[in-house]
């Protein structure tokens, strides 16, 4: 799988920080902040949850000394529901709409700027209704990227 080896090189070899953006209450779109919550459970140091708000998080963002930073959001890509897509922020703007695009433009912009590759690890979302759970296809993904990424970043901690 070409998602999957990509996501390793990003979070073991490149050792990205994962930055999960998302609106709990909004059906799929909290996606994102459910696989960063999960992750930062076990590895606070390389996975936080933003929430609807990356932008608050600019400095833990400039610290990553020229890491990638890699969000992972909902994203209307056209895909089917629960399929991922991987894409430079720059790229999202201009082909995915993302219900936090504006807000992950502009970081996407500044950090590149500062030197901080951005990536967006763009989910389908199905529903985006307010009080919406995720949906069945949604919340699989959402399992499947935990694993994933929980062994890559286990993996980047052994290799550290």
């Amino acid at each position: 799988m070409i998602l999957a080896e990509r996501l390793y090189e990003l979070v073991v070899q490149q050792r990205a920080l994962v930055m999960g953006v998302g609106n709990p209450l909004c059906g799929d779109d909290a996606v994102g902040s459910v696989v960063a919550a999960r992750l930062a459970q076990r590895f606070a140091e390389r996975a936080v949850d933003a929430g609807p708000v990356p932008e608050s998080f600019l400095g833990p963002l400039l610290a990553t000394a020229g890491r990638p930073v890699m969000f992972v959001d909902a994203v209307a890509h056209g895909g089917a529901p629960g399929s991922c897509c991987l894409v430079r922020t720059g790229d999202l703007v201009a082909r995915d709409p993302s219900t936090h695009r504006a807000s992950l433009e502009l970081l996407g912009e500044l950090l590149d700027g500062e030197g901080v590759p951005t990536w967006v690890l763009g989910i389908q979302p199905l529903q985006l209704e307010v009080g919406a759970p995720l949906s069945r296809d949604v919340a699989r993904t959402a399992d499947e990227l935990t694993q994933l990424l929980t062994a890559a970043l286990a993996a980047g901690c052994v290799d550290a």
